[in-house]
């Protein structure tokens, strides 16, 4: 959710080995299904994120957006980094073992 109202479906990254498209019959329109054989995020799926991102957030010279996260290195890494610069986007990361404490979208948007 952005502060325009705009909904970025979301991503949802399986524990797999292979694509099972029934895993995401009921997902939300336009959900980007991901799946990794450890479970966890790395550098390629985040990558694959920020593409999908940009397709919905559509940022641009004359409407940058901002992103703010953790500091996972899936979210510093040299390829992310490069496509930030080269798609608009103002990356912000919260200190480490504080996202907890300041993500802004668990203040109000989910604790409605």
């Amino acid at each position: 959710m952005t502060a325009t109202r705009l909904f970025v479906p979301p991503a949802l990254i399986l524990l797999r080995k292979r694509m099972t498209l029934l895993l995401y019959e009921d997902s939300p329109s336009g959900t980007l299904p991901l799946i990794i054989d450890t479970g966890y995020v790395n550098s390629y799926l985040f990558i694959d994120w920020l593409k999908h991102f940009v397709m919905h957030a559509k940022p641009s010279t004359e409407d940058p957006v901002l992103v703010i996260a953790d500091s996972h290195t899936s979210h510093c890494s040299l390829p992310a980094i490069l496509f930030y610069r080269e798609n608009r986007i103002t990356f912000l990361t919260l200190p480490p073992h504080t996202s907890h404490v300041l993500q802004p979208l668990h203040k109000c948007f989910f604790a409605l």
